[in-house]
């Protein structure tokens, strides 16, 4: 024996004891539970973990007896409990984040998910990242880690941090929940609107002026209102003098074409100005005049008028630039020394084109880095100066425009006080009346369209001017204007404007124009002569044929009767307009001219890089008075084709004769001019 002490430690684990490998000497035995080990200090469970050791626990349900019997009981149905501090799933409205939640989901579109962030702003988002979120939260994010808390290992929160699995889970469910959005056509921006109710809304960035309310940006009536940058507010309710007569005295400086009625139309295009998106017409406004006529005074005052922020203005800008800068809002565009490019198709072309979109609030299409493509209605009024207004424009452009011209200052002439704290002061007091008396403007505009379509003026006229008359008339008074305000000036417009009316023309005049002023030369002789030219040789005028084939024909014809001499040229001039798809039949009394529907070669030369290129010039020769279409095909060059028959009639320049005197035509001695072709 020895003196060490015994190893007792296998006592503490002792081995199992032998089992039998005798099934029959086998029998179940209750499992002992383990003794758990001694432990210094006990760390309490997290919630979820002391959840999962309860669920570990539970007994389990013996499984049905194979011949039926009842089925075991269903699980408890009641949710489980809310995290301290937390709160149940079911607590979540529908379409929201938690009740109450800064963060309001708009919906989603495709892999975007759309969400108006803490400051009321739109925000697009593909993926709900840590950050992105943060962002989203912004000066919130204390609500944030509240609502979604982590928990340190002792069960508390940790401060400052938040569950971003759990946020993101609502944030994607309450998206969902909202359905299926598009930003385009449903986002509105700064400047003035209409709900579906014909209420004005105006939308300063920072508050949204609804009726007599006044709210944050938020949503209304299915529209999205967001937060910007704040543009400058209306006057406060009953604050400050009256500001038109001051406008309307400062208009009155300038030495304007039409001295009777631009002051005051200028006064109802500051007004367009303001409301422009909650008009359902808005006309265009070019002011043209030499240099030094004080178009660039004109527009500072414009500036002064409107604020800082209140203008989109540019001197030197393109149709991209200048939509985005309009957005998804409806303030006005100025554009000074707009002139026209070299060949009148640059980029003052597209800005055109851009103004007479946004007259009825249509709507225009761009590409995107996505490759989505990128939409949105233009409700801006714009207002271009220039020395010459380019010649690009379209019988469309031109009906939309209200021309403002300004003749050279006389000597000595004084220009207006522009001090901008005064005239910004006149502007925020001059929309706050436009604000106020908005109610009044459906039947105003009725009674000044009434007035003005009793003087006979074209429908495209009523719309421009009596948007504006009635404009500065709600500018000037509370009140409905009289029978005798209305007639007086209704009176005005139509004896100033008449002549400008006369100058808008239409697309079939443009057509016509376009065709007549074209030239060929089907010798190859280096002598291009006018579509115009060789139509009036077929058409018997006298000196026409002479023009077009010169000294040898005059010697072939020497004693031959005119008419002879005149029906030859008619054959050989109707030999070469049948090259380039014309003819002119009838006869020399009564000429027509037909222009075929084939797009044959020659027609689709003259017509090239034109609005009424490949095949387009027959929907607009159409619309001219007293034409119609063929009740028969023609050969045209070996070609068969239908057409457009044109009366020259319609085409009074063709039935004069080369030079100042006009004298009777010769009647040829065959009255039939179908029988020389």
């Amino acid at each position: 024996m020895t003196d060490e002490a015994p190893n007792d430690d296998w006592f503490d684990n002792p081995a199992p004891p032998p089992r039998s490998l005798d099934p029959a000497m086998t029998r179940p035995e209750a499992a002992e539970a383990p003794t758990p080990k001694p432990k210094g200090k006990v760390t309490p469970l997290r919630p979820l973990d002391q959840l999962g050791a309860e669920l570990d626990s539970a007994p389990v349900t013996a499984e049905p007896p194979a011949g039926g019997g009842a089925p075991p009981p269903p699980p408890p149905t009641t949710p489980p409990p809310a995290a301290p501090g937390g709160r149940p799933s079911s607590d979540r409205p529908t379409g929201e984040v938690w009740k109450g939640c800064p963060v309001k989901p708009l919906g989603v579109n495709g892999a975007s998910y759309y969400f108006l962030d803490v400051l009321h702003q739109m925000q697009e988002v593909g993926k709900l990242e840590a950050q992105t979120i943060l962002k989203l939260f912004g000066n919130r994010i204390n609500s944030l880690c509240w609502h979604f808390p982590q928990y340190d290992k002792d069960g508390g929160r940790k401060p400052g941090r938040f569950d971003q699995t759990r946020a993101a889970m609502d944030m994607y469910a309450a998206g969902a929940e909202r359905g299926l959005f598009s930003p385009d056509g449903a986002i509105r921006g700064v400047g003035a609107w209409v709900d579906d109710d014909g209420q004005l809304i105006y939308h300063t960035g920072d508050t949204l002026l609804v009726g007599t309310d006044s709210r944050s940006p938020d949503t209304h009536q299915g529209r999205i209102y967001p937060a910007y940058p704040a543009i400058p507010h209306p006057a406060p309710a009953d604050k400050g003098a009256d500001p038109a007569p001051a406008i309307l005295e400062a208009f009155s400086t300038w030495a304007w074409a039409r001295r009777e009625i631009d002051p005051m139309i200028c006064l109802g295009m500051v007004g367009c100005q303001m409301m422009g998106g909650a008009l359902a017409w808005r006309p265009t406004f070019w002011n043209t005049g030499s240099r030094s006529s004080g178009k660039s005074t004109f527009q500072t005052l414009l500036k002064n008028l409107h604020g800082r922020a209140g203008l989109i203005q540019s001197s030197d800008t393109t149709k991209s630039g200048i939509t985005s800068r309009i957005g998804h809002s409806s303030l006005p565009v100025a554009v000074d020394e707009l002139e026209p490019g070299e060949d009148g198709q640059g980029k003052e072309k597209a800005i055109i084109d851009l103004a007479r979109i946004a007259s009825s609030g249509g709507e225009w299409m761009r590409g995107s880095a996505t490759q989505k493509g990128a939409s949105g209605n233009v409700y801006s009024t714009f207002f271009f100066s220039s020395i010459l207004i380019p010649g690009a424009m379209t019988a469309a452009d031109r009906s939309r425009l209200i021309v403002l011209s300004l003749e050279a200052l006389p000597d000595g002439a004084t220009a207006p006080s522009l001090r901008a704290d005064t005239w910004r002061a006149r502007g925020a007091a001059l929309k706050r009346l436009l604000i106020d008396r908005w109610p009044t403007w459906g039947r105003r505009l009725d009674l000044w369209r009434e007035a003005l379509t009793l003087r006979k003026l074209a429908n495209r006229d009523v719309d421009n001017y009596a948007t504006v008359l009635a404009m500065a008339d709600m500018a000037q008074s509370a009140h409905m204007p009289s029978a005798e305000v209305l007639a007086g000036w209704a009176d005005k417009v139509v004896r100033n404007v008449s002549a400008s009316i006369e100058d808008v023309g239409s697309d079939a005049d443009d057509v016509l124009t376009h065709l007549l002023s074209q030239t060929f030369d089907p010798f190859r002789r280096g002598e291009r002569h006018t579509v115009a030219a060789w139509l009036k040789a077929a058409a018997h005028r006298p000196r026409a044929g002479h023009r077009l084939f010169g000294q040898a024909q005059d010697d072939y014809s020497a004693g031959l009767p005119d008419s002879t001499v005149l029906a030859d040229y008619a054959k050989r001039a109707n030999a070469s307009l049948a090259s380039i798809g014309l003819r002119v039949f009838g006869t020399p009394e009564a000429p027509m001219l037909f222009v075929a529907t084939a797009k044959m070669q020659g027609l689709l030369d003259l017509f090239q890089r034109s609005s009424w290129a490949h095949g387009a010039w027959t929907q607009s020769l159409k619309r001219v008075k007293g034409a119609a279409p063929s009740a028969a095909s023609k050969y045209l060059d070996g070609q068969q084709t239908k057409g457009t028959v044109i009366p020259f009639t319609a085409m009074p320049g063709l039935m004069a004769f080369d030079g100042d005197d006009a004298v009777t035509a010769p009647r040829p001695a065959d009255t039939s001019m179908e029988d020389t072709y």
